[in-house]
């Protein structure tokens, strides 16, 4: 229950700091958008030279490649999202006043390793793809653990890179070392974000059923734009939150200023020392 509390007190002080710089929340939608341009422009014209989408499923190996190099320019267009929502929130608690060009402008100044991080990102994520069709049951659970124990041992590497310039490799290390000599709150914030994204899509939800059942075609529209929007303003926010909330971490634990929202208790109950 305490740290359910302590990942509340979180998300409340990463939200102050969002309010203060709320074009920051903008940031997610943006690399989200180029993360749909950046796959669709691999995968969509790799197709078209295979001859379609029928003609493709005799070249498996090819579709395979293509849909790699897709996903590692889609996992950097949002690695740079989260890197620049981590350098303008930084930017906020060192006094300064960001904005979407100085936080883009940080993030783009690390674009070469946040490229190694993807490619590394992506292939972890298809290692555990590959240990969960191969080996059933077992390979499921295999990879299950391995994405959660990849999330916990990689939580602050974005931070790292952005401020201090480390490859993939070397980010992850650190990020790994300080998360082992430390417990951190950031599965349950995790969690705490992804249940407070769920409760705040049921209106999205509730009114996209509501209007297809509705068999009114500007019914229909109106309201699946409407849901389509608010799905995408929680994604943003929870997302920004996110990426607060690491800053925040990142700064605490190399002794730098965080924002007076993140009061001493709670970020010293989300990275407290390990009890041996």
């Amino acid at each position: 229950m305490e740290r359910v509390q302590n990942a509340w007190n979180i998300g409340k002080a990463s939200w102050s700091v969002l309010a203060k710089d709320r074009e920051l929340a903008l940031i997610p939608v943006l690399a989200g958008l180029a993360a749909v341009i950046a796959f669709g422009l691999v995968v969509g014209p790799g197709l078209l030279l295979l001859g379609g989408v029928h003609a493709a499923q005799d070249a498996r190996g090819a579709v395979w490649l293509l849909t790699f190099m897709g996903a590692v320019l889609a996992a950097w267009m949002a690695a740079i999202g989260q890197a620049a929502v981590i350098a303008g929130a930084a930017e906020r608690m060192a006094g300064g006043t960001p904005d979407l060009r100085s936080a883009f402008s940080a993030a783009w100044a690390r674009a070469g390793r946040l490229f190694g991080w993807a490619l590394f990102a992506t292939v972890v994520a298809t290692v555990l793809d590959q240990i969960e069709q191969r080996l059933g049951i077992f390979g499921r659970l295999i990879s299950w653990v391995g994405r959660v124990a990849f999330g916990v041992l990689s939580f602050l590497a974005l931070p790292v890179i952005v401020f201090e310039d480390l490859s993939a490799i070397d980010a992850f290390k650190r990020s790994a070392s300080m998360v082992r000599t430390t417990w951190g709150e950031q599965v349950t914030f995790n969690f705490g974000m992804g249940a407070l994204g769920f409760v705040l899509c049921l209106p999205a939800l509730i009114v996209g059923v509501t209007s297809l059942s509705s068999g009114f075609l500007p019914v229909i529209v109106v309201g699946t734009a409407l849901a389509l929007a608010w799905l995408v303003v929680v994604g943003a926010v929870t997302s920004a939150l996110s990426a607060i909330f690491k800053s925040a971490l990142y700064r605490w634990a190399n002794g730098l200023p965080v924002d007076p929202a993140f009061d001493g208790p709670a970020l010293s109950n989300a990275f407290r020392p390990r009890d041996r």
